[in-house]
């Protein structure tokens, strides 16, 4: 009788999911390359909001993106992308101005692949900052 090799699909899959994304990440990452960043630090109770499953309630992710994203522009206009982490300052976003286009670009981190872009970023150099207020 032959021996046999199993093949999970969903592992597969997955795997093959993992990377894709984080190609899409790294090449986001690559277009941020020499631009001026800020890092703008999420407290305990955004980056819990961040991460809620429950898609029917408010939106926290794009409520903080868009504040974020205005606060920098008032602030600091040179800023021409940021990245947003949590409170254990894991990055889970990604903005950036784009010449020849008046807004912004985001892309969101998702938690699997949170370590492993913090790395390729080098986040450990920045200081913690302000946190973004909470929606009243």
């Amino acid at each position: 009788m032959p021996e046999y090799k199993l093949r999970f699909t969903d592992e597969i899959q997955e795997s093959d999911g993992r990377q894709e994304t984080l190609d899409v990440l790294i090449n986001f990452m690559k277009e941020m390359e020499g631009l001026t960043m800020t890092v703008v630090t999420l407290d305990d109770e955004q980056s819990e909001n961040w991460d809620k499953d429950d898609k029917h309630d408010f939106d926290y992710q794009d409520y903080y993106g868009r504040e974020i994203i205005q606060q920098v522009q008032t602030q600091d206009s040179d800023t021409a992308c940021v990245v947003i982490r949590n409170a254990q300052q894991q990055p889970v976003a990604m903005a950036a101005k784009h010449p020849g286009d008046p807004g912004w670009r985001g892309i969101g981190i998702d938690v699997r692949l949170r370590t492993d872009i913090k790395n390729m970023i080098g986040l450990a150099d920045y200081e913690l900052e302000e946190p973004l207020s909470s929606p009243e």
